[in-house]
């Protein structure tokens, strides 16, 4: 079903404008695979866990991108989003995105100068990983067989699209 379309980040995009989305990593908590690895852990909740990428059409609040499941220990922000992300950027596009995404050729970062906007875009982005984790399936801790995790998640996420397109937006920013 497709909701989530990369080419949705162009939608009221302002002309020569080369900076289309926000990006953020959420982590999402797992039983404890046997027998133990630390490719598994999470430092944002110090256990198990797979991790996704979402991104944001800054412009309209839409989610144009779903990426990953992978262990969050073997897969950082910037590792995930240099596995797939950044092949999908045109030439020049950047991404906003928090210091995890440390490359400064695909990222736009907050550096403590008049970044108000961009910490505006990125708080609306934990607004997202925020209301995903409203569904149970991706709230609780994950007990069922690792590989439908991904089916749940793009279900809630495709869920959620469904929601900002009628009506629940996600709060709008000035960028």
């Amino acid at each position: 079903m497709p909701v989530i379309e990369w080419e949705n980040r162009f939608h009221r995009a302002l002309r020569g404008s080369n900076i289309l989305v926000s990006i953020d990593g959420v982590d999402f908590r797992i039983m404890e695979p046997s027998p133990f690895n630390p490719k598994w852990y999470s430092h944002k909740f110090h256990g198990p866990g797979l991790r996704y990428e979402l991104a944001i059409c800054i412009r309209t609040g839409d989610i144009v991108w779903a990426y990953g499941g992978l262990p969050c220990g073997e897969w950082s922000d910037l590792r995930l989003a240099r596995d797939v992300f950044i092949f999908g950027l045109r030439e020049g596009e950047k991404a906003i995105a928090d210091r995890g995404y440390n490359d400064p050729n695909f990222f736009d970062f907050p550096n403590g100068n008049n970044d108000g906007k961009k910490k505006q875009v990125l708080a609306r982005h934990e607004t997202l990983n925020r209301r995903l984790k409203q569904f149970d399936c991706l709230q609780q801790r994950f007990r069922h067989d690792l590989y439908l995790h991904p089916l749940y998640f793009h279900s809630v996420v495709n869920l959620t699209q469904m929601m900002i397109d009628h009506g629940e937006t996600l709060y709008s920013v000035d960028f």
